[in-house]
């Protein structure tokens, strides 16, 4: 005899949607301060280790982040990542060259997608939102309040105010997380799959990024980021991608990471040809151009969220 089935019930006081079937937007995040909502909640619902009843809640959106991301993704299979770090300020050289790095991408017909907080990622949706507007101008608009830590609702006010006057703004994505309390939304991308699990978030960003990632400056995420990509590029289960870190003083110093991750790649897999270290946006988008892959998935980076998907689920 079957034993009786288990029933969780999911909380009927959620401040979220645990059966979305479509990403966010910018506005939607910030209007009625839903993304704080949903930040607080978590805070006081466990956070790492929520309940049974308020897990269940988290995966199941985050489950459905994942198939809204790979809908969105069919049609779009030329994806470049863009990371760096989230504590760069607005008024520094290497926030305006990732903003640069995402005007030169969509422009070329790439799709750009962060990790949709603050700093590099900040610049380099800017750069895709703005096209062929004035990008020096928003720059210097966004150089008023410079750092998120000093002044986080000017900051995100000032993006605001910003992303109005763009108006319609060319496509780009952000995939971010309510791990990280306090980080402002992202104002800048048109389309935001956001999740509670980090880990999936971090994993997924890095493997849909098919075209290539170029990594601005930045600290100890932005290094595991790169080391995560060239995992997956030395194991080549998905296929491999170019890797491109933009700032010779950031990353060929001494102790050199760009002279590590080229003898990993040429001891662990033979990719070194699709690692470059350059100093500026032009390079990195030459370099991105010149080592696409020779073909992608039936439906790009749509396809990878299916497999991870499956993987997880086999996993369970």
């Amino acid at each position: 005899m079957s034993e009786p089935a288990t029933t969780i019930e999911i909380p009927a006081d959620l401040p979220y949607d645990p059966f979305r079937t479509t990403l966010y937007t910018p506005e939607e995040l910030t209007a009625d301060d839903l993304d704080a909502r949903i930040e607080r909640y978590v805070g006081e619902h466990g956070f790492r280790a929520p309940p049974a009843r308020e897990a269940l809640a988290q995966r199941l959106h985050d489950h459905g982040m994942d198939t809204a991301l790979g809908e969105f993704l069919c049609s779009r299979p030329r994806v470049v990542g863009v990371m760096g770090s989230a504590v760069a300020r607005r008024d520094d050289r290497w926030y305006r060259a990732a903003a640069e790095l995402g005007r030169l991408l969509t422009a070329a017909g790439y799709l750009v997608a962060t990790g949709g907080g603050p700093g590099m990622m900040e610049a380099a949706n800017l750069g895709a939102a703005i096209g062929g507007g004035d990008l020096e101008g928003a720059l210097a608009e966004l150089a008023r309040v410079p750092s998120y830590e000093d002044d986080p609702d000017g900051y995100a006010a000032a993006a605001v105010a910003l992303r109005e006057r763009i108006g319609p703004r060319a496509e780009s994505l952000a995939v971010p997380t309510w791990f990280y309390p306090g980080e402002p939304v992202g104002q800048f991308a048109t389309h935001v799959a956001k999740y509670f699990a980090n880990s999936i978030r971090e994993d997924g960003l890095v493997t849909i990024a098919v075209g290539g990632i170029v990594y601005a400056p930045g600290r100890a995420g932005t290094t595991q980021e790169l080391f995560q990509d060239a995992a997956q590029n030395a194991y080549g289960i998905r296929g491999r991608s170019p890797m491109v870190l933009l700032g010779r003083e950031s990353w060929g110093g001494e102790p050199s990471i760009y002279a590590l991750l080229r003898d990993q790649a040429q001891r662990y897999g033979g990719y070194e040809d699709l690692v470059a270290l350059c100093d500026s946006p032009a390079e990195a988008v030459a370099f991105i151009d010149a080592h696409q892959p020779d073909k992608f998935l039936p439906d790009g980076p749509a396809d990878v969220v299916r497999v991870m998907k499956n993987e997880r689920i086999r996993a369970r």
